[in-house]
């Protein structure tokens, strides 16, 4: 589900013609402030000399021209390279940066961002889900500020703050009306990955993929010592993190030297293999839906694409595109697509999402597995043997 801007602040300088003859005073004002100006622009043209570099050399996709593109345009040019590409200023990626250290808490959600609109995904059991936030709700606007042309980093760091300290969140359910919730930040302790032993199976969930969750996969993986278990990995609202997780992920279902996926640069393609031997030979079912995203496609591409496991569910979301942030030297930041990742079998996936092996009726497509009674259901659906 990919990552990480937003106001910019436009400034015209006009130049007025001296049609008179200056005093020596004032002759000296004027060089004074026509110097101070110049300095103002020198910076502006280094910025955007530094911001065109770097998409030129990192962009994936790019428009037709840079011709004419000034500091004031910046933002809207990047966006138009692709949906997730964005500019943060200095004042909004300190903020976003800020926003992310250890004592700054939230309400347990992510955001994302497409064709404009920012849509919510709450965490199971979190402070947004028990508030009434349902996945897929739109956010409109944060503690009464409108959301709409920023940037989901920046909508982010708005929402993050001071544990205990309250944000007003504006969003709106389908058509209806727009409703005002009022949240507070408090610290949870999170874990992505998941693990319940059933009868019948081992049903791991992983809510997104980050910093570690490959190493909590791995040390669960270890206590599955009954490989005539169907492992069961739930990845529904899934909306991805880290690509690097996803691969580590997925590199201890598969056999070294497999093909995970390909990353398609705008002059090249890199190939990424899986690197460890396979931790476990256990049959695997992936569940998947529409809100499944990002790198949790990855994963489910390089385990199905490859034979080594199935999935059910619904059509997946369709992000197949990676981005990264590079910083600039008046402490604004670029986030630029830098290549599109394509499955295993050559598949390009983005705007069009991975359709599941077996699709589930909606009773199933929206079950909770926490349950034998529930995973009997869906073994019964999907034709698995369990005992």
């Amino acid at each position: 589900m990919n990552v990480l801007k937003i106001l910019f602040a436009c400034r015209y300088l006009l130049f007025f013609p001296v049609i008179q003859v200056l005093t020596g005073l004032a002759l000296v004002a004027i060089a004074q402030q026509a110097h101070g100006t110049n300095e103002r622009m020198d910076d502006k043209g280094r910025i955007m000399h530094e911001a065109m570099e770097l998409i030129r050399t990192h962009a994936l996709l790019l428009p037709g021209s840079m011709q004419g593109v000034t500091t004031e345009d910046l933002r809207t040019y990047v966006h138009s390279l692709d949906d997730y590409s964005d500019y943060l200023s200095a004042r909004e990626y300190a903020a976003f940066l800020e926003s992310n250290i250890s004592d700054y808490f939230g309400v347990q959600m992510d955001i994302q961002k497409k064709k404009g609109v920012i849509t919510l995904f709450p965490f199971r059991g979190g402070a947004a889900e028990k508030s009434g936030i349902r996945p897929g709700d739109e956010l409109m606007a944060v503690d009464g500020s409108p959301v709409y042309g920023k940037s989901v980093f920046v909508v982010g760091s708005q929402i993050r703050g001071a544990e205990g300290g309250a944000v007003q969140l504006t969003i709106r359910s389908g058509g209806r009306i727009p409703r005002t919730l009022t949240l507070r930040r408090q610290r949870a302790h999170y874990e992505s990955v998941s693990l319940r032993i059933a009868t019948s199976a081992y049903y791991i969930q992983i809510t997104r993929f980050i910093e570690g969750t490959d190493n909590l996969l791995s040390g669960f993986v270890t206590e599955m010592r009954d490989a005539s278990k169907t492992i069961v990995i739930d990845l529904r609202g899934n909306q991805g993190g880290s690509l690097y997780a996803a691969r580590q992920c997925a590199d201890l279902f598969l056999e070294k030297g497999v093909l995970l996926y390909t990353l398609r640069y705008r002059d090249r393609v890199e190939q990424v293999y899986a690197e460890q031997p396979q931790a476990t030979g256990a049959s695997i079912l992936l569940i998947q839906d529409e809100n499944t995203a990002s790198a949790a496609e990855v994963f489910i591409a390089a385990l199905t694409r490859n034979g080594r496991a199935r999935s059910a569910g619904h059509k997946t979301y369709g992000k197949g595109m990676a981005q990264r942030f590079f910083s600039l030297s008046n402490g604004s930041a670029l986030l630029l697509t830098y290549a599109e990742i394509i499955t295993p079998d050559n598949f390009s996936y983005h705007g069009i999402g991975i359709e599941p092996d077996i699709t589930l009726p909606e009773d199933l497509a929206t079950m909770d597995f926490n349950q034998d009674a529930a995973l009997s259901k869906l073994f019964d659906f999907v034709n698995l043997k369990h005992k």
